[in-house]
């Protein structure tokens, strides 16, 4: 048995927080909702409200005047991105990362961020699509939770993903999925799709997170998936400090050519140092 296989005969034991993500996100899901609706909805979950308002009034946000309750902070921080940090942080209390000394959690949450604008750029710019807004709004959800796996591995099996993360900074050309899948027996993105059924998210987010790297994936929610793991790919070149955006092939048969692709990523460039802070403030 794998150590992955070891781990499944256990229940998975999260706090009620993660446990009610679900509802969370539901909550969340109407791409109508003003910053009073968001903030009432914020209201319900206090730790997510007290990390908000906390974001809001840092040197991060640097607001003129203190913000002092979890309406100015909606207001001040925009809508997509509380929406984008509540997820984040109900995810987050589900997992102890310090196990795992390799594991950076300020670079995993800023392309967990990154690869969530990517995403809902990338889907805003299809032409001809029947619901924008739906896709966009899933498409950074998906973002947000693409790379879930690494948090479960990290808590779970600390020792082998060490091993893992060490063997590719001595080598970063190593594929992170194929490494963990030989230290621990599994990738992230299967672990990821099995912790997404376990929290009952939508089959959409599930499909995402599983097959985001599959550039061949054709079954339901294939554009989804294509447009998480195109976002993945250009924040991976970002870490790289590759100047010129990797561009994808299937992307262009959906009416996203090279150009479009390219000014999404100078866009993910230019905010890379600004979600690093946020993350740094937040996390």
């Amino acid at each position: 048995m794998t150590p992955f296989q070891k781990k499944l005969s256990e229940p998975i034991q999260l706090p009620s927080l993660a446990k009610n993500i679900h509802v969370l996100m539901q909550s969340l899901a109407e791409d109508s909702l003003t910053y009073k609706q968001l903030a009432e909805v914020i209201k319900h979950y206090p730790v997510i409200t007290a990390r908000i308002i906390f974001l809001a009034n840092s040197p991060w946000s640097a607001p003129i005047a203190p913000i002092n309750s979890i309406e100015q902070a909606c207001s001040r921080l925009g809508i997509s991105m509380v929406k984008s940090i509540s997820i984040a942080i109900s995810v987050a209390a589900a997992f102890n990362t310090r196990k795992c000394p390799e594991f950076c959690i300020v670079r995993y949450w800023t392309t967990s961020m990154l690869v969530a604008e990517g995403a809902g750029l990338l889907a805003a710019k299809l032409p001809n699509h029947p619901d924008h807004n739906e896709l966009e709004l899933t498409a950074q959800t998906s973002g947000v939770l693409h790379n879930l796996g690494l948090l479960w591995l990290a808590d779970k099996l600390p020792h082998e993903t060490a091993y893992a993360f060490q063997q590719i900074k001595d080598d970063p050309l190593l594929s992170v999925s194929e490494t963990l899948k030989q230290s621990t027996g599994v990738d992230y993105c299967e672990v990821g799709s099995w912790i997404a059924k376990q929290l009952k998210l939508p089959d959409s987010l599930i499909a995402a997170m599983q097959h985001h790297h599959n550039e061949n994936y054709q079954e339901e929610n294939w554009e989804l998936t294509l447009l998480v793991g195109a976002a993945a790919e250009m924040v991976s070149a970002l870490h790289k400090q590759i100047d010129e955006s990797p561009i994808n092939n299937r992307l262009e048969t959906l009416g996203l050519d090279s150009s479009e692709q390219t000014l999404i990523y100078q866009k993910l460039a230019k905010d890379f140092d600004k979600t690093r802070e946020l993350v740094e403030t937040l996390f």
